[in-house]
């Protein structure tokens, strides 16, 4: 019997420091547990922030396209605006150049001046008609200095090639030019 209690009491030491090692091991256990619910949380927290961080620069990516496609459509609506203004341009163009007539070759503003020159000439030469009819011998000089001096002998006979006058107008003004010469 002593034998059985001296095996009861071996037993009974084992088996406290059976539950000893169980305890730490269940202890242990509970720990590492523990620690990789933190791990898993920790992971999950710098998941999260990584989401985040990729869903801001995603609206930020969105809105700089988004301000992309405006730019773009404001430069599409402003480059029709140019072209309708460009053919409006182009179509008042050639009006100007139909009533000139003028051709596409021509330069315009040469056509324009000589048009311009005409203009002025047949004013003075109107001036000299009238002055020629009331007999003023003063304005007819003037008149005739006056276009001399402007366009030169060779434009007002007819004979350059930029003449403003031409046919008829250019006898015409041959004619009191040497009916009134000094």
């Amino acid at each position: 019997m002593e034998e059985k209690k001296k095996e009861t009491a071996c037993e009974q030491e084992t088996k406290k420091q059976s539950k000893r090692y169980l305890a730490f091991y269940i202890i242990g256990l509970f720990c590492v547990a523990l620690v990789l619910i933190l791990l898993s949380y920790l992971t999950q927290l710098r998941a999260d922030r990584q989401l985040a961080s990729m869903n801001s620069e995603l609206a930020q990516r969105d809105s700089t396209v988004q301000g992309v496609q405006a730019k773009v459509e404001t430069l599409q609506q402003t480059l029709e605006e140019q072209a309708a203004a460009l053919e409006q341009a182009n179509s008042q163009l050639q009006s100007i150049r139909t009533a000139l007539e003028a051709t596409s070759d021509d330069d315009l503003a040469a056509v324009l001046e000589q048009r311009l020159d005409e203009h002025d000439a047949y004013y003075q030469l109107l001036q000299l008609e009238n002055a020629v009819a009331s007999e003023d011998t003063q304005t007819i000089q003037t008149c005739i200095t006056y276009l001399e001096t402007n366009y030169g002998s060779g434009r007002l006979d007819g004979t350059a090639q930029n003449a403003v006058f031409t046919g008829a107008l250019a006898d015409r003004y041959l004619e009191i030019k040497d009916q009134y010469s000094n």
